[in-house]
């Protein structure tokens, strides 16, 4: 019974030797990596911001007289030009209104002609003495009251026409028509608080985006020669060079940031309003800075690092100081330095010092 524990005793001891020592080499170990070389050379300098694209105009079509709406000339979505006739209200009404208002205009004319026809009359009468001073004065403001009411008729009649013409809804500006919001046969008013189509002028856009007033004085110092700007669309769909045209006079005190827009031609209609854009405005180039794979550097606890490949083919953490972060590469301007091997792939199984075996690149589209 003693010998039988006795052996076991024994076994155990060199299972537990056995697993220190798989242990051992398992920590050994290289771990497999994937790495690239920082390298020196210039780069732009540039604010980064997310922003939105905004038409250069849009126009909310409203009905300026009331009436019944009658068929849209145009198919909603569709791109217009200025002057093309949208839609049409019922004329009728106006048209009556116009007839009556050059009647009456008519009318006043008439009386008027007879009223400084009496008024000449009763001058020379006057003299005469033939009727009192106090009649020749009554013809005389007559004929000058009838003379107004001419001249209110006219403004009547322009008013009357003016009211036909808008029943004719036409394009104030060229560009893409959104949806009809009030359908052929419906009452409308000229006091409705819904618009009957949106029209978005999209050649050009804007890009409007907001930037920390820490970058004011870098813009300022190139009010002279506003610096470009790109944008990508998510998914890097689309890639566009702009030009920044307005820098707003005051900082929102809200968020500390100021408001900036960019121009862009968008020939093809790429960019639409209302679309969320990555905005990035070069002011500036930076000479022989370091960059790196943006994939070199992570985030911990302390701040941003980077593995450091040695000569020993070991990992050396190094915290870093990024300059500015790209979406392919980053700009480091302490912690590592050019031509040193950095880490891109295999980061979460290293430790500092920990040996490691560098994997072949990767082929293009792998």
């Amino acid at each position: 019974m003693i010998r039988a524990a006795t052996l076991a005793l024994f076994t155990a001891l060199a299972l537990g030797c056995g697993a220190r020592d798989d242990a051992a080499r398992g920590a050994s170990r290289p771990v497999p990596v994937r790495v690239a070389r920082a390298a020196e050379r210039d780069v732009p300098v540039e604010i980064r911001a997310v922003g939105k694209i905004v038409a250069s105009q849009s126009v909310a079509i409203r009905a300026q007289v009331g009436g019944i709406l009658g068929a849209a000339h145009f198919t909603e979505g569709s791109v217009v030009r200025k002057g093309d006739l949208l839609l049409e209200i019922d004329r009728r009404p106006y048209q009556a209104a116009l007839a009556e208002a050059r009647a009456k205009l008519a009318e006043d004319r008439a009386r008027a002609v007879n009223a400084r026809q009496d008024a000449r009359r009763y001058a020379d009468l006057v003299e005469k003495e033939f009727v009192t001073r106090q009649q020749a004065e009554t013809a005389k403001a007559n004929a000058a009251a009838l003379e107004a009411t001419v001249l209110g008729g006219e403004a009547a009649v322009e008013r009357a026409a003016l009211n036909l013409a808008y029943c004719s809804i036409r394009a104030p500006i060229s560009g893409r028509t959104g949806r009809l919001l009030v359908n052929p046969g419906n009452l409308v008013s000229a006091s409705a608080p819904e618009p009957l189509v949106t029209i978005e002028q999209v050649k050009p856009v804007y890009a409007q985006f907001a930037v920390p007033e820490r970058h004011l004085a870098t813009l300022r110092a190139r009010r002279e020669t506003l610096p470009p700007v790109r944008i990508r669309t998510a998914g890097g769909a689309t890639d566009a060079l702009g030009s920044l045209d307005f820098v707003d006079n005051a900082i929102d005190p809200t968020t500390g940031t100021i408001l900036l827009r960019a121009t862009f031609p968008n020939v093809d209609e790429a960019l639409w309003p209302g679309q969320v854009v990555e905005v990035a405005v070069r002011v500036a180039e930076r000479t022989r800075a370091v960059v790196v794979p943006a994939a070199a550097v992570a985030s911990g606890q302390q701040g941003e690092y980077a593995y450091v490949v040695t000569a020993e083919n070991k990992a050396e953490l190094r915290p870093v100081v990024v300059d500015q972060a790209g979406a392919t590469e980053t700009v480091i301007s302490k912690g590592v330095a050019a031509g040193e091997v950095v880490v891109t792939e295999g980061h979460v199984r290293l430790r500092p010092d920990a040996p490691v075996e560098i994997l072949p690149e990767k082929a293009p589209g792998s």
